[in-house]
């Protein structure tokens, strides 16, 4: 008979005790709001970081495409200067003396061919 006793007192002591779960609060709908809260605040501060990341990553994109773009410009301003020096009247006359070995025609090599109409 005492051990009938004694699992009786060990089944009231059960009873008695209260889950892990009920013990931690985690039943209450009170908790279930905070853990809500928590779980908010931890998703919009990941967000958070994740958009800091994402805007220090495009800032330094936009960076290096201005220094493109002001070496663009720079390489433009250049290769304008070049193609004005290359149209220079002077240096087309001396580049086909010169290299291609041209002359000015004389008035007896020109020979005037009239298009009848």
């Amino acid at each position: 008979m005492s051990t009938r006793v004694e699992s009786r007192d060990t089944a009231s002591r059960q009873a008695a005790r209260p889950s892990p779960w009920a013990w931690a609060g985690l039943g209450q709908a009170s908790t279930k709001l905070l853990l809500l809260l928590l779980a908010t605040i931890f998703a919009s501060g990941w967000m958070l970081v994740d958009s800091a990341r994402k805007h220090r990553h495009l800032s330094r994109e936009l960076q290096e495409l201005r220094q493109q773009v002001s070496r663009q410009e720079e390489e433009r301003g250049r290769l304008l200067i070049e193609i004005s020096t290359f149209a220079l009247s002077s240096r087309i006359e001396r580049v086909a003396r010169e290299e291609l070995h041209m002359r000015v025609p004389e008035a007896e090599d020109i020979v005037v061919v009239h298009y009848g109409r």
